[in-house]
């Protein structure tokens, strides 16, 4: 073969595989500028890493934004969380109380929670999830729900140096009645923010909206929800995970198992989290 054909299609191999590689990426944040925003939310960084040794008791309460399963490997986010952390040599003991489509009030007022919160089981982190839109369009019946219901039983529920951890919601695909996604988010922002300086007891807010955004800009909201444009596809629950992994161990989640993503995108997700919570 002619020296030049050589050369040529060794062009054509190398942009090839370029283009795959670009394409199997998610982007990767420079680290010298800020992760997402003005992130991070909860510089966890900077908290002290929890003993490996010493498992955690995790409290989970929300709707199918928490409650979907991967079709990869039919794990919730809470499951990967407590597989995650198996992976990493770590213990998580879960409960969960989950019901598709309610609202925190609904949870509450229905009875679900109620022997969660009853003391006899006491728990290192409350993670909380609303309802999608809840947050955004009524944030003071979530206000009311959390202040009035909730939090007169953290006193019993967490234990000593427990934190609850707000979960913040993405904004879907169609944000009416905002006249757009930023709009929505704008909103989401700003009343998490004011629900997480309400509560009297440590409050962390999970940035997970936040680094939505990010690979939304940059791969489209098809890289991390359904089609319904609600609820998190497997790569979405896997960043869910990742995120709340690191939250919960005070724990960079670089070091993660891929579990069923391709590595190169679950490195990127890891990564994305890691910067968002001040790795």
């Amino acid at each position: 073969m002619p020296y030049r054909h050589r050369l040529w299609i060794a062009a054509v191999l190398g942009l090839a595989l370029a283009i795959a590689g670009v394409l199997l990426r998610v982007p990767h944040v420079a680290a010298g500028g800020p992760a997402v925003g003005a992130m991070p939310f909860v510089d966890v960084a900077a908290q002290p890493m929890r003993d490996p040794a010493v498992p955690l008791d995790v409290l989970f309460v929300g709707n199918s934004l928490l409650g979907s399963f991967t079709k990869a490997s039919g794990e919730d986010t809470p499951d990967m969380v407590r597989h995650l952390a198996a992976l990493a040599g770590r213990t998580v003991n879960v409960t969960q109380v989950i019901h598709s489509g309610y609202t925190l009030r609904q949870t509450w007022d229905d009875g679900l929670v109620a022997d969660a919160l009853s003391g006899r089981k006491r728990y290192d982190f409350v993670v909380l999830q609303e309802y999608s839109t809840q947050v955004a369009l009524h944030p003071e019946a979530t206000r009311s729900t959390l202040l009035d219901l909730y939090a007169p039983t953290f006193g019993r529920a967490l234990k000593p140096g427990g934190r609850v951890v707000l979960f913040k919601n993405w904004a879907l695909v169609d944000p009416a009645p905002f006249p757009s996604r930023a709009a929505a988010k704008a909103a989401i922002d700003a009343n998490y923010a004011a629900l997480s300086a309400a509560l009297a007891v440590p409050t962390q807010l999970a940035p997970i909206g936040d680094e939505f955004e990010v690979l939304i800009a940059a791969r489209g909201a098809s890289f991390l929800i359904v089609p319904d444009g609600k609820h998190p596809n497997d790569t979405a629950i896997y960043l869910d995970a990742v995120t709340l992994y690191a939250m919960l161990f005070a724990d960079s989640p670089r070091h993660l198992a891929d579990l069923y993503l391709p590595a190169p995108v679950a490195a990127d997700v890891r990564d994305l989290a890691a910067r968002a919570l001040g790795y």
